[in-house]
């Protein structure tokens, strides 16, 4: 990704990054982050078109999408164990979450990349 290094933002986005690595299994708001980082969700937004030229949902949701596919690569864990470490409670809405945003079944992830 393109980042803008010398934007006034950098800093808060940083913060919104690592709030990401704590929480993004807590929660996928853009509201909750930016009261996390003591901003609006329009500031949120505004910072993260400023570093990456993205939404911040985008950007919420891609790195969700990245710490599903992690849990998913540890073969050890049932697709209902990386289910439930997901933040999903209901294994139905897990495997319509993936496959609406990857196109592929969690199991069917795993026999590609793993």
């Amino acid at each position: 990704h393109k980042v803008s290094l010398d934007s006034k933002y950098l800093e808060k986005f940083i913060n919104f990054q690592n709030l990401l690595k704590d929480k993004i299994f807590e929660t996928s708001k853009v509201e909750d982050y930016a009261k996390y980082l003591g901003v609006s969700s329009k500031t949120l937004n505004n910072i993260t078109k400023s570093i990456i030229g993205k939404q911040a949902k985008t950007f919420i949701n891609e790195f969700y999408l990245l710490g599903i596919k992690r849990i998913l690569t540890d073969q050890k864990l049932s697709i209902k164990e990386c289910a439930f470490q997901s933040g999903f409670d209901d294994i139905p809405n897990y495997y319509k979450f993936f496959k609406k945003h990857l196109n592929l079944t969690p199991e069917q992830f795993r026999q590609k990349f793993c």
